[in-house]
């Protein structure tokens, strides 16, 4: 099994996620009340725009793709992507994951860091909104808190971060705080369309990245897939794409993942999949990526003192990988308990 795929979204998927994240962006900015600060989240989200079209339109620069604005046409293309997704709801649940989690206003080239001290995303009056596109996908809103939830949970279990750190922060204040710093160019030009080079590529990557995504272009992947997302961007590793230096680039790319990743277990493929053989396998995926990690930290040791801070950093990630390898563990044993 290709376990990359089963955290991959189509094209079309890809597009509506995109599109509802957007409407969030569009929200917030409409809720606000200082006119100064409206207007950088509105130059942000125009250019996170053009990165994320540059990885909507990786595989088809003819037929231009780009976000759905209008609500109408939102809740059309929702209905058609619902129907595709009918005997397999796997795409919904993953949707949904990335549109609760989201946090605008994250690293883009062209806003020096003052701009991200300040902005932040309205949670209270957005989470109304993502309910409702929870409704739109015809999933239960009550996975909207859960997906939260369990996503703090699991940064606390991988690293005590959330406890140490940011103990009562409301979910936007764990991403910020997370994602501070990890988009370096190396992992950004890592999760963008391959083909793409320089400032473009860094940038289509940034977007990405904050809109909880890896361009897929990068892994050679049949099947129409667009973007990697829910955590499945660790899974790279074993493509032998680029992730695997981006995770030796920075843990804290690890831990987001990773913190991903069990959210995906319990939630989506134990809860409310409850499918065992994907649990089972994703449990040997995931202690074959720690392998090859390890495999990698070994080299890199052979010139350690030039490698020092990739050393480092690998290091943690895999720590981070292994307590999300136990994290998941548990969390199928549990499941075996409560299912006899």
């Amino acid at each position: 099994m290709d376990m990359l795929q089963q955290f991959g979204l189509n094209t079309r998927q890809a597009q509506l996620l995109f599109s509802m994240q957007y409407h969030l962006i569009n929200h917030d900015i409409s809720v606000g009340i200082v006119d100064r600060y409206k207007q950088k989240k509105a130059e942000w989200r125009d250019l996170w725009e053009q990165g994320i079209t540059k990885v909507l339109n990786q595989d088809n620069p003819i037929n231009k793709i780009g976000l759905i604005k209008d609500f109408e046409e939102l809740e059309q293309a929702s209905k058609y992507v619902v129907e595709e997704c009918k005997n397999l709801k796997t795409p919904l649940f993953l949707i949904l994951l990335e549109l609760s989690l989201f946090s605008p206003y994250s690293h883009l080239e062209g806003f020096d860091k003052s701009f991200y001290d300040v902005l932040t995303l309205d949670e209270k009056s957005t989470t109304d909104i993502v309910k409702k596109f929870a409704k739109i996908l015809e999933i239960s809103e009550e996975y909207v808190e859960r997906y939260r939830k369990a996503f703090k949970n699991s940064i606390r279990t991988l690293s005590g971060f959330y406890t140490k750190v940011l103990v009562g922060a409301g979910l936007g204040a764990v991403l910020i705080a997370l994602t501070a710093g990890f988009a370096a160019p190396f992992i950004a030009a890592a999760a963008a369309p391959s083909g793409l080079v320089g400032a473009a590529a860094i940038n289509a990557g940034l977007a990405a990245l904050g809109g909880g995504a890896i361009a897929a272009g990068g892994f050679g992947m049949a099947g129409g897939i667009s973007v990697i997302v829910g955590g499945g961007a660790i899974f790279g590793v074993l493509s032998g794409s680029a992730l695997g230096a981006a995770l030796g680039s920075s843990s804290k790319f690890t831990l987001l993942e990773g913190a991903k990743l069990g959210v995906m277990m319990r939630e989506i493929i134990l809860h409310a999949q409850r499918d065992i053989r994907l649990a089972q396998e994703m449990l040997q995926k995931q202690k074959e990526v720690i392998r090859e990690l390890e495999k990698d930290l070994v080299e890199l040791k052979f010139q350690e003192k030039e490698n020092k801070e990739r050393i480092q950093n690998l290091t943690k990630s895999i720590e981070y990988l292994r307590s999300s390898l136990k994290h998941s563990e548990k969390a199928l044993e549990e499941f075996y308990v409560n299912k006899g």
